[in-house]
């Protein structure tokens, strides 16, 4: 029968984004191993019978009753000394110094770029927040040991260490007993499936606990709800016979060697042992990459076994399943969807706002995969930097301010600027879309952080803001030659598409395989990344 906390029947619940680095799944430990709505799948699963279910009910009951106040007492405690832990580090006007350090960063940035005479760069800031961090840091560091906070919040660490210890013995002695009484029920068939069964429970209970995008991907629920055709369902179950076996493979490692070390790691921190906890996090990142390096192998095993139409619809279910945050539709997809759907299009707007459409989407792709590419690379890193300066604060031997680093942009996020930059490019390519269509159109586009920002028929109106591939026409319809297309110019500027001109739609010119014009000019960063 399974392990423990994930590792065999445990649960999961923490979404990438991390936070708490190498103690990311830490909370789960208070998860039931069994729960009540477990039950029904006893019978659907493995058959079982009237009898057996009167009995499986009130096992589960019985253990129900017992975890949920045992588990509420544990966490109890548990929160109770976080929360006089955290108090030894806001002790006297800390909390006003904290909120301060942001202020004064960025006034001292502004002042060393008027002597600068112009912006810094990325690096040349973040070091400087860096430094500056460290610095005050190092200050609250030395007043601590000054006030005796330090040691203070070392006892309180030990009483949370200690309370990890007993109830995650006492989890597994719940987990035991409820488990032996359920082999007891099991006739020689059931045995012999409940493997299957208890790698199904497994997947439904412990895929919640990722730490990197990907790692949380259940590939039978998108097999499910991608709407494939049985044929293509039925060519995939060899596939997903060893998807099945590999998923659960790399999920007990995974989930044994966090609920194992997580304690250890605390230990070892409290014992000065800084090395070696960071060890045991680097072995807990790896063990989550094999779980997230399953599911992409798969991703690509399963759609490569169906058409090719049908492979496309898994594999982006999938990798919306596994990336959300890449592969959600942006907003400026949205407005091309709208836009086409508009039934008081001309023929010509139809053909410009196409032809830019794919233009975008093809560029999105291109931008998607690179971001992809980079989170893969970048989230391990970062969740390996989060859990060393996590156990440097709680080591005492790193500066608590350090924990602010990316929330203060102290620290690279490649990721983050790639989704800024897809944003730049969403909102031009918003820009020019609105520039094909008249105001009335418009305002049917879904409205967003800028949703009428740049009034007009023809957006801004200038011709420099035009799609690259429209410019040509746009001035030779710029009867007043002020670089601006007014309303009763626009006509014209369709007129002169359809007739041939310009290197838009109906020009005639470019490589039908590469977008036209080059990459647009770009406005300033949207903040999310969301178009």
């Amino acid at each position: 029968m399974g392990g423990g906390g994930g590792g065999g029947w445990g649960g999961g619940g923490r979404g990438p984004g991390g936070g708490m680095g190498a103690f990311a799944s830490f909370m789960t430990r208070f998860q039931p191993d069994f729960m009540r709505r477990d039950v029904p799948l006893f019978r659907e699963q493995l058959n079982f019978d009237d009898q057996q279910m009167e009995v499986i009910e009130s096992l589960v009951n019985d253990y129900d009753l017992a975890f949920g106040p045992a588990a509420e007492a544990s966490q109890g405690k548990i929160q109770e000394a976080g929360m006089r832990m955290f108090q030894t580090y806001m002790q006297g006007d800390m909390r006003e110094r904290m909120r301060g350090i942001r202020e004064s960063i960025e006034t001292d940035l502004e002042q060393m770029e008027i002597e600068n005479g112009g912006p810094l760069t990325e690096e040349a800031r973040r070091t400087f927040m860096r430094q500056r961090m460290e610095k005050v840091g190092n200050e609250i560091m030395e007043e601590r040991k000054a006030t005796g906070a330090d040691v203070e919040t070392k006892a309180i660490l030990e009483e949370i260490v200690a309370e990890v210890n007993r109830w995650t013995a006492e989890k597994a002695r719940m987990r035991k007993e409820l488990v032996t009484s359920i082999e007891i029920l099991l006739t020689d068939a059931q045995k012999a499936n409940f493997p299957k069964f208890e790698r199904f429970l497994r997947r439904e209970k412990s895929l919640g606990n990722e730490a990197l995008s990907g790692e949380g991907t259940n590939l039978f629920l998108v097999i499910d709800e991608a709407e494939l055709s049985q044929p293509s369902i039925d060519g995939a179950v060899k596939i997903l016979d060893l998807y099945e076996v590999e998923l659960d493979s790399a999920l007990v490692a995974r989930d044994t060697f966090v609920e194992q070390s997580e304690p250890k790691m605390m230990r070892l921190t409290l014992d000065g042992n800084a090395d070696a906890a960071r060890a045991m996090a680097e072995r807990q990142i790896a063990l989550r990459k094999s779980v997230r390096d399953v599911n992409d192998r798969f991703i690509t095993q399963i759609a490569d076994s169906m058409s090719p139409d049908e492979g496309a619809k898994f594999k982006k279910a999938a990798l919306l399943a596994a990336y959300r945050r890449v592969f959600r539709q942006t907003r400026t997809s949205e407005a091309f969807e709208k836009a086409m759907q508009m039934t008081d299009l001309s023929p010509e707007q139809q053909i410009a706002v196409a032809a830019l459409q794919a233009e975008y989407e093809g560029r999105l792709t291109a931008m998607n995969e690179k971001i992809v590419t980079t989170t893969r690379k970048d989230e391990p890193v970062q969740r390996l930097e989060e859990s060393g300066r996590m156990i440097g604060v709680m080591a005492g031997t790193m500066p608590p301010t350090m924990m602010m680093g990316r929330f203060m942009g102290a620290t690279s996020d490649p990721v983050g600027d790639l989704m800024d930059e897809r944003g730049t490019m969403g909102t031009k390519y918003l820009e020019q879309l609105r520039g094909l269509l008249t105001a009335t159109q418009q305002e049917q586009l879904p409205k967003g952080r800028d949703g009428g920002r740049n009034a007009g028929a023809f957006g801004t109106g200038k011709i420099t803001d035009l799609p690259p591939q429209f410019q040509e026409a746009a001035k030779a319809a710029d009867k007043n030659k002020d670089g601006v297309i007014d309303e009763d110019e626009r006509e014209a500027v369709f007129r002169n598409m359809r007739g041939g001109r310009g290197g838009g739609p109906g020009g005639g010119r470019g490589d039908r395989n590469s977008p036209q014009g080059g990459p647009p000019s770009s406005p300033p960063s949207s903040p999310s990344g969301a178009n």
